[in-house]
């Protein structure tokens, strides 16, 4: 872990500084998601569970990009506006428990620096504080020893730093080195706090990451470059690229339909008819209107990126939005289809989020109404699954999460829902198998709440075996895992660790009382053949006589077997 950001004991120092305006707050931003960037593999890799779902700091990452893009737009309006709209993004890209926390944190600090077009000392150092309040209020049950923790000790040293001797003159770099500091000693003290995770011989993820934005800022307001990482440290090619996957599954093959984009240009001297032209190049149903300062654009493209490039050369862009006109369409053909058979659109329709083509295909067929891409490692956003409830064209949505980490991010979807008059109910199914039964118990016929606790009580009703491999050699809760063992988990807790995949899942649905059931379900991995699933399967027959074994091709990364008994 890198070292406390500490102040040098001699020699130069940089210069005070003692407000923050909207275009410093901005670029410390984004110097803190910078920072975030470059250690987000070495975050990940601070994961209690050694197995590969280690992804806390993918979501903390994804999340505060989404902050800096929404705050980048108002940097010259000032700090409590960079904030507010920092804190609004974060909040419709927060992903997984972490980036939603991280993203109640940067509302907290948000309110307190509304209005404020700088920020002095002392108004930062209570916006730290608020931050982290606001957090803990966030937490049903908050636990020390995680990033409210080490929050918490960031706002209280930014505190006593602008109250200290100092006094009201304290400047903001002063009192955001001590937030730093503070932060690295509470981060080394989470073992401590937690004993998961003394037991597993790490810090807490979500904690370190609060302090890495925090000591990426601290460079930047020294006008310190970010250090360089040596080899062991920086992330693989790809780490965060294999994050970025598309987040919805088209319910039918694409088309060329596209996305819709639009946008608006600010300059000076722009040349409205060079645009024009320029625009129905690079996309179709262009309209370009406006003046020599102002010009609005609206296009269908297939490539959003090359038409928001193009126009970046040209001024400040405003008012973005691009719509994936493909879901839209097939949204239309749905309703359209209602129609022709008489039926008016769906008043309650179901949303959820699965992994593996597999897995889609057996959602697809008991009915789902709208697919998001996620699962482990992969968490999708609360924007992600608000655009699927809204793509449903529903007043009504029961979400299915379908993995514990994507539970937040669906419960911060339904808020965001609330406000603008659509019902997102939250199924809180975290499993795929509870998933599935929680679809199969959705009765179309009746009601949004009455649908969401028979749901809720049907994935409460099934036991969840997964089998995946140990990325690394640990102690954890008793058990000894060497790296590459297979590794048993049920509902969540891990139960065995062997070298034999066989034993694994004989141990895991032990676990599971698997001799009490009448359905055991396995959804074989993307790395697993027919050959060695049935094999497998005929093995656990022969244990298990009185139940009936199915194998479905769920092509889910990371687990081998997902197995649902019932």
């Amino acid at each position: 872990m890198p070292q406390a950001t500490e102040r040098p004991a001699d020699g130069p120092h940089p210069a005070e500084v003692a407000v923050l305006d909207g275009v410093i707050l901005s670029s410390l931003l984004e110097a803190g998601t910078l920072w975030l960037e470059r250690n987000a593999a070495r975050l990940n890799a601070l994961n209690v569970f050694p197995v590969p779902d280690g992804d806390t700091g993918t979501n903390m990452l994804l999340t505060m990009r989404s902050a800096v893009q929404a705050a980048r737009q108002l940097a010259e309006q000032g700090a409590g506006s960079v904030m507010r709209a920092a804190a609004q993004g974060a909040l419709m890209g927060a992903r997984g428990n972490s980036g939603v926390i991280l993203s109640q944190i940067l509302a907290g600090i948000a309110r307190e620096l509304d209005e404020h077009p700088l920020s002095d000392g002392a108004t930062l150092a209570r916006a730290l504080a608020e931050g982290a309040a606001s957090g803990y209020r966030a937490v049903g049950q908050p636990v020390e020893g995680t990033i409210l923790t080490v929050a918490r000790a960031a706002g209280a040293a930014a505190v006593a730093a602008a109250s200290g001797r100092h006094g009201s003159k304290a400047g903001c770099r002063l009192v955001l080195e001590r937030a730093a500091e503070a932060a690295a000693r509470a981060v080394a003290q989470t073992p401590d706090q937690l004993p998961l995770l003394r037991q597993a011989g790490v810090v807490d993820a979500g904690g370190e990451g609060y302090r890495l934005l925090l000591e990426g800022m601290v460079y930047a307001l020294r006008g310190e470059p970010l250090p360089q990482l040596g080899p062991e440290e920086a992330p693989p090619p790809g780490v965060v690229e294999a994050t970025t996957l598309p987040a919805t599954l088209p319910a039918q093959p694409a088309t060329e339909w596209g996305y819709c984009t639009q946008f608006l240009i600010r300059g000076t001297g722009l040349d409205l008819q060079r645009v024009r032209a320029d625009v129905q190049e690079l996309a179709a149903s262009a309209l370009v209107v406006g003046d020599d300062e102002a010009i609005l654009v609206h296009g269908h493209t297939d490539d959003p990126g090359a038409l928001l490039t193009y126009a970046r050369r040209l001024g400040r862009l405003q008012r973005i939005s691009i719509e994936d006109m493909d879901a839209q369409h097939d949204a239309w053909l749905r309703s359209q289809a209602a129609a022709a058979e008489g039926r008016p659109p769906a008043e309650l329709a179901t949303v959820a989020v699965v992994s593996g083509e597999g897995l889609a295909e057996v959602f697809r067929s008991l009915g789902v109404t709208e697919l998001v891409r996620g699962g482990q490692t992969m968490n999708p956003s609360a924007q992600d699954l608000l655009q699927a409830a809204r793509r449903t064209a529903a007043r009504q949505v029961l979400l299915l999460p379908n993995n514990a980490n994507v539970v937040p991010a669906a419960q911060q979807a339904a808020a965001l829902a609330a406000g603008e008059g659509r019902q997102l109910l939250v199924v809180p199914a975290r499993t795929i198998p509870q998933g599935v039964a929680a679809l199969l118990a959705f009765n179309p016929e009746a009601g949004a709440e009455e649908n969401r606790v028979a749901m809720e009580a049907a994935a409460a009703a099934v036991r969840t075996v997964e089998i995946t491999r140990a990325t690394r050699s640990a102690a954890y809760d008793g058990l000894q895992v060497a790296a590459g063992d297979y590794l048993a988990l049920v509902d969540g807790r891990l139960v065995a660790s062997t070298p034999d995949v066989l034993e694994a899942v004989r141990r895991g649905l032990a676990e599971a009382c698997a001799a009490h059931a009448e359905l055991l379900t396995f959804y074989r991995g993307a790395a697993i053949s027919e050959e060695a699933a049935a094999s497998l399967a005929a093995a656990v027959r022969e244990d298990y006589p009185a139940a009936q074994v199915e194998v479905v091709a769920g092509g889910q990364p990371h687990y081998d077997y997902i197995i649902s008994v019932e």
